[in-house]
C-alpha cells in the first residue's frame, strides 16, 4: 500500500489479515496500525468496520480446523463486507450478540493495534 490514504476496501483487507490461520507478530500488528492510521477513518469507524463488516464474514475462519491463511479473495471480501456495510439494525443486533465468538481469536492482536492508532 503506497502512502495514499487507505480504502475502504483496503480496511478490509487488512483487517481481515487478524482471522488469517496465522500468528501475527509484532511488525505485523505495527504494519497493520500504520496503514490504518493512513485511512483517515477515526479509531470509532475503524472499530465499527471491525466488529460490523469484516467480523461477520471471516469469523468462522478461526474456528476452521484447516482455514484460510494466505488471504481472503479480495473480490469476495469487498463484496460481502459492502453488503454488511448496508445492513440495519438487526445485523448489528446479531453482530452484537456474536461479537466474542466473532472477535475470540483475535481480539487481542486487535487490542495491540488500538493501542498502536
Amino acid at each position: 500500500m503506497t502512502d495514499r490514504a487507505l480504502s475502504r476496501e483496503g480496511v478490509w483487507l487488512l483487517l481481515s489479515e487478524l482471522w488469517l490461520d496465522t500468528q501475527l507478530d509484532g511488525f505485523g500488528l505495527r504494519h497493520i496500525a500504520d496503514q490504518l492510521r493512513t485511512s483517515g477513518l477515526a479509531r470509532a469507524e475503524l472499530e465499527s468496520i471491525y466488529l460490523y463488516e469484516v467480523a461477520p464474514v471471516v469469523w468462522l475462519n478461526h474456528w476452521s480446523v484447516a482455514g484460510v491463511w494466505d488471504g481472503f479473495d479480495p473480490q469476495w471480501l469487498s463484496e460481502a463486507c459492502r453488503r454488511n456495510q448496508q445492513r440495519g439494525r438487526w445485523n448489528r443486533f446479531k453482530c452484537r450478540l456474536l461479537r466474542r465468538p466473532m472477535t475470540y481469536g483475535c481480539r487481542a492482536e486487535w487490542q495491540q493495534i488500538l493501542a498502536r492508532l
